[in-house]
């Protein structure tokens, strides 16, 4: 009985068993009228007994199979305008196929998960900072204290102030998900100048591109750049001695444009080349279900993480280092000017 109620609650087998009683009392119908009519008898009844059947028929078909099939149809339908069904589906519940229960226990199960869960957590978090942050006293703050300095003849004081107020402007009020290659080196160059007032002429960048024109125009994900020029920095050239010097080479082919991010810093051993690089192959669920994952190389993760989601599994960031040598970050995306060619695939 158990199997068979498990059965039942899938309304294609509903349609099936109950096309079957159909028949079965049409054929019944007939041979009773067969008899009769080889009897040569009429009954009165037959009419009446006759209606009631039929309705009785469409009563049950109705809330056997018409309702049933009206809900889940009505759930589809809020799902495709946006309503998310976060709880999981009834076993009992009446789905139209095992394998459209399937599919909803499926995505019931992937909107549940820790990965959704944590992702909604950053995004509240990071969402409620930035509320916090308003983008025009802050700006006006920063273009007073820019104002003061060069009225104090305090020009360096002026120039940072000025090169803070562009960094946030880009960061903060610039909501794009993809820029230009341009506008994503505009904004390293403007990092860059802020780090040289700490670190004076100890700190070089070099941004060297191919023949191509087009490659300026090409886009990229916000904040691609920056985050590992950062990265360079702070863990490769700060630690050396001498003059570090950061490059950032572009080159565009036929399909991909590749970016590699290099210093001649203090590098890192195999061993932590390859626990890194085996990390960043990992997908976002992985590393967000794996606390260990965690820890260190955030801005890296997160650059790789995005990509990922962008463009595809099989682009995003790969590492070459060499201890007391350098480090260089391989960023491979697809080389497009418009966001409808990521629908392309191309």
């Amino acid at each position: 009985m158990k199997k068979l109620h498990a059965q039942m609650r899938y309304l294609s087998n509903r349609v099936t068993a109950f096309a079957i009683l159909l028949f079965g009392v049409l054929f019944a119908i007939l041979a009773v009228c067969a008899r009769l009519n080889s009897l040569r008898r009429i009954s009165f009844w037959l009419l009446p007994i006759l209606s009631v059947t039929i309705l009785m028929l469409l009563i049950v078909g109705w809330f056997w199979i018409g309702k049933p099939y009206e809900i889940c149809e009505n759930k589809m339908r809020r799902f495709l305008d946006g309503y998310l069904m976060l709880d999981a589906v009834n076993k009992d519940e009446v789905m139209l196929t095992p394998f459209t229960y399937k599919e909803f226990d499926k995505v019931s199960r992937i909107l549940n998960s820790s990965q959704t869960v944590n992702l909604n957590k950053r995004q509240a978090q990071y969402l409620a900072l930035q509320n916090q942050i308003n983008p025009h006293f802050l700006y006006n703050t920063l273009d007073g204290i820019r104002s003061e300095a060069l009225i104090a003849g305090v020009e360096n004081v002026a120039d940072m102030t000025e090169a803070l107020a562009t960094f946030f402007r880009y960061t903060i009020s610039k909501v794009e998900n993809l820029v230009t290659v341009e506008e994503e080196l505009d904004n390293c160059n403007t990092y860059f100048k802020i780090q040289q007032y700490r670190f004076g002429n100890r700190l070089q960048l070099c941004v060297e591109t191919d023949k191509d024109e087009d490659i300026m125009h090409c886009l990229i994900p916000k904040l691609t750049l920056q985050p590992i020029l950062e990265n360079s920095i702070i863990h490769g050239t700060e630690l050396k001695i001498g003059t570090g010097v950061s490059t950032i080479h572009l080159e565009k082919t036929q399909s991909r444009l590749l970016v590699r991010v290099s210093d001649n810093g203090v590098g890192m051993d195999e061993k932590t080349l390859e626990a890194l690089n085996r990390r960043l192959g990992k997908s976002g669920e992985q590393i967000t279900n794996n606390e260990q994952e965690q820890k260190g190389g955030i801005a890296l993760y997160n650059v790789n993480n995005r990509i990922r989601l962008i463009f595809g599994e099989e682009y995003g960031l790969h590492i070459y280092s060499i201890e007391n040598v350098g480090t260089d970050v391989e960023i491979t995306i697809p080389a497009i000017t418009s966001e409808r060619e990521i629908k392309r695939g191309t």
